[in-house]
């Protein structure tokens, strides 16, 4: 009988995992099995390796964790995939899985958009992962080659690690959470579409790897992120702000720009802390132009905590501030090779830069302006 101990295997209930034929009852079978509305239990679905198309959402009740066997990275070192693979087709308006339920889990799958258009910007879709239940676990996964990658929604205490692969619009974003939760260890890569492609230059031009909306406290550590038009976007939603956002470990490799806010849509106050940090401007003929650090001047009350970091190669400014009532704690921070007219500029007066002891520039250009609105420590 399908299912008889704590682990339901999808093929036990129809799944051939061929990438051709749909597989979605199967699955969906093995999760009602796992969760029976009589007597829910919370066990596991497990995908053996094997490529599951799947044409409309999985969705993962509370306690349930959906379990593959790994993936590989095509193109890393073979052209092929290994291990369990959830397979969609471009444009799809669904997101394949759906964490719904408090606890659920989905672990060891990689997903794949099969059929993608390989000339140019990708067809607008949901996210691989769409996450509305509490204290998810989102563990080991890769995003191949996504418009779009995990969506946290309205849920808390959440736990998003072990992240690869090449999400073209956005990979990771979080809104309406009210309550802690950690990304750790993200890896997002040009597996899929070099950066002289179509798809590179869509994403170079308008993707982020972290978008930030209202959320409280969230952790973030351990985040690389190359070929993007912006690292960390910090912005607003009709719920809010990011408050007390938490950065360590990160590198934002040819990316536009590094860390970026504005709030347009949100209100009240945002702030960062960050330690650990570089970013470095794209090196791609052609790149659009823009400043390593930007906050917009619709993003007034923004507090910037910083320790030891580096910003390089900006083609314009290295970090600039634009909107009112901003305050900037540094320690160790290296402007380099900027392109602007200054490294460091603030376009407020309201707003000002609290630069302590290792704050360093190497360009030709003037290193702050303007000189109001900086303080600097005293020599000795």
């Amino acid at each position: 009988m399908p299912g008889t101990s704590p682990f339901f295997n999808v093929r036990d209930f129809g799944a051939a995992g061929n990438g051709s034929t749909d597989d979605t009852a199967a699955i969906t079978a093995a999760i009602a099995a796992a969760a029976p509305s009589t007597a829910p239990t919370g066990d596991t679905v497990f995908l053996p390796a094997g490529k599951y198309r799947v044409s409309s959402t999985l969705t993962v009740p509370p306690g349930v964790t959906l379990h593959g066997a790994g993936w590989n990275t095509p193109g890393a070192q073979v052209n092929v995939f290994a291990g369990t693979w959830i397979y969609v087709e471009e444009g799809a308006p669904f997101s394949p899985v759906s964490i719904t339920g408090s606890g659920g889990a989905v672990c060891n799958i990689g997903f794949n958009v099969f059929n993608p258009n390989d000339a140019g910007a990708p067809a607008t879709a949901q996210p691989m992962v769409h996450v509305t239940g509490n204290n998810a676990l989102v563990e080991n996964i890769c995003l191949y080659n996504p418009y779009a990658g995990i969506f946290l929604d309205g849920a808390g205490q959440a736990v998003i690690r072990r992240i690869f692969g090449q999400p073209l619009y956005y990979g990771i974003l979080i809104d309406r959470s009210y309550d802690i939760s950690y990304i750790d260890y993200v890896h997002f890569w040009p597996y899929s579409h070099p950066v002289n492609t179509g798809p590179a230059a869509y994403q170079l031009a308008n993707g982020t790897a972290i978008v930030l909306y209202r959320c409280d406290n969230p952790q973030l550590s351990n985040i690389f992120a190359l070929h993007y038009n912006r690292g960390l976007s910090m912005s607003g939603s009709a719920a809010g702000r990011p408050h007390k956002v938490h950065l360590a470990n990160a590198d934002f490799d040819g990316c536009v720009t590094g860390i970026h806010m504005n709030s347009a849509n949100g209100q009240g106050n945002a702030s960062l802390q960050m330690a650990n940090v570089t970013t470095q401007a794209p090196s791609v003929s052609g790149a659009p132009a823009g400043h390593g650090i930007w906050v917009e001047a619709t993003a007034p009350n923004t507090m910037i905590q910083v320790s030891n970091l580096r910003v390089t190669n900006s083609s314009l400014n290295a970090i600039r501030v634009d909107a009112d009532n901003v305050s900037f704690y540094g320690e160790n921070v290296s402007l380099e090779n900027w392109q602007g007219d200054s490294g460091f500029y603030i376009g407020s007066r309201s707003s000002f830069a609290y630069l302590g002891m290792g704050f360093a520039t190497t360009a030709g250009g003037t290193p702050y302006a303007p000189k109001s609105q900086f303080r600097l420590p005293r020599p000795a």
